[in-house]
């Protein structure tokens, strides 16, 4: 098993020792897109987690992956239920169980997250660069501060 590529925003952070090709690069703004409409099937967690996907990935998702989007907000929707079955459940080696199921589906719902360039690993091999909403102080500007 190979390790995940490595970021574009830290290749070009630390330099290109191997001169290997860096993909071009695209910045991406905030999508002003509005999100399809929540599946009649998704429950709490999925129903929040469509906004938050739709609203975070906008520019480089379509209409096309609302399937892909729908099973990653339906896998939230069972991480909650299998938790909440976890924490009703008194008997020790039955909480144990329940807790590996939740492990797994997170596991599933990281490869979701990815196939859907959710990860920067996954933003990475599509050249993409997520522009902060907004700017965070310097250092220095955050020194001068307290010292003042």
């Amino acid at each position: 098993m190979s390790n995940p590529a490595k970021p574009l925003e830290l290749k070009l952070k630390q330099g290109n020792p191997g001169k290997r090709p860096i993909p071009q690069m695209t910045t991406v703004g905030i999508a002003s897109g509005k999100a399809p409409p929540v599946p009649a099937t998704l429950k709490a967690a999925g129903r929040k987690r469509w906004a938050q996907i739709w609203e975070a990935a906008a520019v480089w998702l379509g209409p096309s992956d609302a399937p892909a989007v729908e099973l990653a907000c339906t896998l939230e929707d069972d991480i909650a239920m299998l938790r909440r079955t976890m924490n009703g459940n008194k008997r020790q080696e039955m909480k144990l169980q329940w807790y590996w199921a939740v492990a797994r589906a997170k596991k599933e719902l990281l490869t979701a997250y990815s196939q859907l360039g959710l990860t920067p690993t996954a933003r990475a091999k599509l050249g993409l660069v997520v522009a902060q909403a907004a700017e965070t102080e310097s250092r220095l500007t955050a020194f001068t501060r307290r010292v003042s």
